[in-house]
């Protein structure tokens, strides 16, 4: 077997059994975040700015002038230039094959993603179905993972508004959990047995899509946008689901602004393409503390029952 290059290594934790991702082009990403004084970063310095076009290599613009950018993640999590190997023993280590994308949600460095025009949103569906289907295009693919930090708590890195989308040769714990949990409900649908019996909860609902704030929420003002018709992965959904969705994120977002104030989050697709019992759906995470002791023992701890989110989110006008 040849040895794994130096663009990074997966290693699984014999303990816990997780799979840890070791990349070392990751430190070297610029950062916005370092404290509060450049908190939202300066334009001029950031990389995905109208002009700075050549600092990546860009798959597909959408707009003329660009709205909307899918390019080629220049600081990836898992690299496309690696051979795949892979050595099962008690220690357990395979080269970070993948395929890492960024699309670029706005030109504009300080807009915030619930501004964004909701026929622009449509289109940033569509462009995430770009990059998950070329990322799915490869057979070595089994996972696509679809996410959005926002802020310094939530993981990025960089203020400006972008998305990244990841393909894994592995399926993440998230995943294998909730495949797990339909298992053991008799392989009935999770999803949509919560939208029948989460009506008090209910944040938004409309013909196709329903916005929940979970019974057991892990986060404070966490929800779930669902569409009701169920399936597999976000290249299912239909131009009146996406408009659907494209709404109720801008309307969460500006709720949770107008409630918490300026906060960090973490905006995530769930899904999986090829595997009829999962079924699609979107969360948004307010983040307003790193982890902590309880949280890496598995348990979370939420000062926010998701009852007082709702009278809070119906109170936001």
């Amino acid at each position: 077997m040849s040895e794994i290059p130096f663009k990074g290594e997966i290693r699984r934790d014999y303990i816990t059994g997780s799979d840890v991702i070791f990349t070392f082009s990751r430190d070297k990403r610029p950062k916005d975040f370092k404290n509060e004084e450049i908190l939202y970063g300066k334009a001029e310095n950031c990389p995905f700015e109208y002009g700075k076009e050549n600092l990546n290599t860009t798959i597909k613009f959408v707009g003329d002038p660009w709205k909307l950018r899918l390019m080629y993640n220049k600081y990836p999590i898992v690299n496309e230039n690696v051979t795949l190997s892979d050595k099962e023993d008690f220690f357990t280590k395979y080269v970070n094959y993948g395929h890492s994308y960024v699309i670029i949600d706005t030109p504009d460095h300080l807009q915030k993603f619930y501004q964004i025009k909701e026929d622009l949103l449509e289109s940033w569906f569509k462009l995430i179905i770009d990059a998950e289907d070329l990322a799915y295009s490869d057979e070595k693919i089994k996972h696509v993972y679809t996410f959005r930090n926002n802020g310094s708590i939530s993981g990025g890195s960089l203020y400006h508004p972008h998305t990244q989308v990841i393909g894994f040769t592995f399926l993440p714990p998230i995943i294998k959990q909730e495949l797990e949990i339909i298992k053991n409900n008799e392989k009935r649908c999770v999803i949509e047995e919560a939208i029948g019996k989460e009506g008090k909860r209910t944040l938004l609902k409309d013909e196709n899509v329903v916005a929940i704030a979970p019974y057991g929420s892990r986060f404070r003002g966490l929800s779930i946008i669902v569409p009701k018709r169920h399936m597999d992965y976000v290249g299912r959904l239909d131009d009146a689901e996406i408009k659907s969705l494209a709404k109720f994120i801008k309307i969460i977002l500006e709720k949770n602004y107008k409630i918490f104030g300026s906060h960090s989050y973490n905006l995530i697709f769930h899904e999986l393409k090829g595997n009829k019992e999962l079924h699609f759906y979107i969360e948004i995470a307010p983040r307003f503390s790193n982890f902590g002791a309880m949280e890496l023992s598995g348990l979370y701890i939420n000062s926010l029952r998701p009852e007082e989110y709702l009278e809070l989110f119906n109170k936001a006008n």
